[in-house]
């Protein structure tokens, strides 16, 4: 009887888990059937100046999206073929606004927002961080394990722009801050946590630098601007941490005779004192085997 109970059971689980990947799949909302149309990879627009752009929406996109539930008509107005809409970031971040109204007011005011608003191609929008594929219609909820926005994703999300040294140094970045990030305590714990939700309380790119309010590292109001700033920054994890806690943080530099002396020769030291330690027992290890051996062979 028993194990008639435990096959039953187990059926039912099998039966369960089919199910749920068979016919859990969810559909976005197109009330208006535009995939009819915007489902053809091949459908573009051609701009007066002879440009293409691609009015392609790809299913799989918006089957995922955090906006599925929404219809199309809610961003793209109850009749867009009859407005002329400039396909570019300005638009795309008022769009969001619209009903993100909180983020888009915080964005404006931030060095990514300022620059946008100068006519910047190059600073990042709602799409750029929310979107793996910096795609409107794949934005994803920020708990979503794969999100960009999700707190282990959130240095490589920075560093689709920040690890870019051509684009860096354009603007004066020569610091390798993802790099230096990843070497970090910080990157390291983040990077090794066992299970993700180890992951949500280590420090990474938004607890120091804000979310849509990122600011200037020099501007006055910016958490990681000056040693008081930082040190504030540095308490919501280090209680009591104050000032010379702070004044420690070498920030994304490299340490260097020129930067922080102490530091660069302190590693130089250790990492001569490790690498001679090491020789010293590799070669005591290889003594005592040879010494096995020949004794060994002479019996």
């Amino acid at each position: 009887m028993r194990k008639w109970l435990l096959i039953l059971a187990g059926g039912f689980l099998v039966a369960a888990l089919f199910s749920v990947l068979i016919f859990g799949r969810t559909n976005a909302l197109d009330q208006n059937r535009c995939l009819s149309c915007h489902g053809d990879p091949n459908l573009v627009r051609i701009n007066r100046d002879g440009t293409k752009i691609s009015l392609y929406v790809k299913e799989e996109f918006l089957n995922t999206s955090s906006h599925r539930f929404i219809d199309c008509t809610t961003c793209h107005d109850s009749d867009p073929h009859k407005v002329i809409t400039p396909l570019d970031k300005v638009s795309l971040a008022e769009k969001c606004g619209s009903c993100h109204k909180y983020q888009y007011e915080l964005h404006r005011q931030s060095i990514h927002g300022e620059q946008l608003a100068l006519g910047n191609p190059d600073v990042a929008t709602c799409v750029d961080c929310h979107s793996p594929t910096s795609n409107p219609h794949n934005v994803i909820r920020v708990l979503e394990y794969n999100a960009p926005t999700y707190k282990k994703n959130i240095a490589q999300t920075c560093a689709k722009c920040h690890s870019n040294e051509e684009l860096m140094a354009s603007y004066g970045i020569v610091e390798k801050v993802y790099d230096s990030y990843m070497r970090s305590f910080h990157g390291k714990a983040i990077q090794l946590g066992t299970y993700e939700i180890s992951q949500l309380d280590k420090a990474t790119c938004i607890n120091c630098h804000g979310t849509h309010d990122i600011k200037r590292v020099d501007d006055p109001n910016s958490p990681v601007a000056g040693a008081e700033n930082l040190a504030k920054t540095c308490e919501q994890c280090h209680e009591g941490a104050g000032v010379e806690f702070a004044k420690g943080f070498l920030g994304h530099k490299e340490a260097s005779p020129k930067n922080s002396a102490v530091v660069f020769f302190t590693e130089k030291f250790f990492f001569a004192l490790t690498a001679s330690v090491v020789s010293f027992a590799v070669v005591i290890v290889g003594m005592a085997g040879i010494r096995w051996g020949s004794n060994r062979w002479k019996e």
